[in-house]
Formats: C-alpha cells, structure tokens, sequence
C-alpha cells in the first residue's frame, strides 16, 4: 500500500475518535505506512545506519585508546614507585655502610691524635721532635686518606642509589609516548 501524505489541514485536525472515546490517528496509531493490507505489522529488523556503526567503532577504538594510555601511565608510575623503593634500601644500605666507615675512621684518628699527644710529651731531643712530626705526619695523612674516602663512597654511593630511578625516569616518558602513537 502507498505510503498516504497528509494535507496540512489533516495534520492540523484533531484525529477521529474510536468508540471508547480514545483519539486514533496518525500520530496516535500503533500501525505504520510498512503495514500490510492484511492488517500485520512486518516485524521489524534493529539495524544501526552506517554512521552509527562507525560512531560505535569510533568510540571502542577511543575507549582502547585511553585504557592502553591509561595502562601506560599506570605502569609508568608502579615502575617508578618500584625504582623509589630499590633506591630507598640501596641508599639504607649504602648509608649503613657510609656510617660504619665514618665512626671506623674518627675512631683510628682518634686514637693516632691521642697516641701523638703520649708521644708529644715524651719528646725529649731535637730527634724525638723530627720523629714525632713524621707520626703527625703520618697520621694527618692517614686522617686525609679516610676522609678522601669516604667523601667517594659518599658520592659513589648516591650515584648508585639514584641510578634506578634515574634509568627509568629516561625509559617513562617514550613508553607513555608510544602508548599515545598506537
């Protein structure tokens, strides 16, 4: 059956009334221009126009797009709290050490400064004063060395605390880059 156009005075006017008073009509009727004239409606087939079906793959990509961005980020973040928690012990560690060989050297310098000051008051002849001033020599030396050394280790050691973290703050931002570029 053709589809039926209305006038502009069918649209404006009021639509008959059914027996039990109800308005039927165009607008208010359950059946459509696609019914048959044996009074059946076809059943209708759901299917998206085109430009939905593109909308809805559009946003699926977009939606996979940010959970990989978002992943990324994610695991950016947990590899740096992993880098902080490796160099947080290394560093534990190392300033553990660092204090053992600090006390160890103020305690042998102690000990050579104190032996000096014994030695200081037996020097009796010019060559007691030249032998104690090789001692002192000797012992400033050895309090140089320990200091020289440990200043290294200070440097070495937070040189390797800070290595992890400094090794994956490189690594994060090209992993976050490629997860933007897929």
């Amino acid at each position: 059956m053709p589809a039926t156009t209305l006038s502009s005075s069918d649209r404006n006017a009021s639509p008959p009334r059914s027996h039990d008073g109800a308005r039927s009509g165009p607008a208010l009727s359950s059946h459509t221009d696609n019914d048959r004239l044996d009074g059946h409606t076809p059943p209708r087939v759901s299917s998206l126009p085109d430009s939905a079906d593109e909308g809805t793959t559009t946003l699926v990509q977009a939606n996979d797009g940010a959970a990989r961005i978002g992943a990324a980020f994610l695991t950016v973040g947990s590899d740096n709290l992993a880098a902080a928690i490796e160099a947080n012990a290394l560093c534990g560690r190392l300033i553990t050490d660092m204090t053992k060989s600090s006390i160890d050297a103020v305690s042998n310098a102690a000990v050579t400064y104190a032996g000096l000051g014994r030695e200081c008051l037996t020097c009796r002849t010019p060559a007691d004063v030249i032998e104690f001033q090789k001692k002192a020599m000797e012992g400033i030396t050895q309090t140089y060395v320990a200091a020289t050394k440990l200043y290294s280790d200070l440097f070495e050691s937070y040189s390797a605390a800070f290595e992890p973290l400094m090794a994956r703050s490189a690594d994060g931002p090209e992993r976050v880059f490629r997860a933007f570029a897929d």
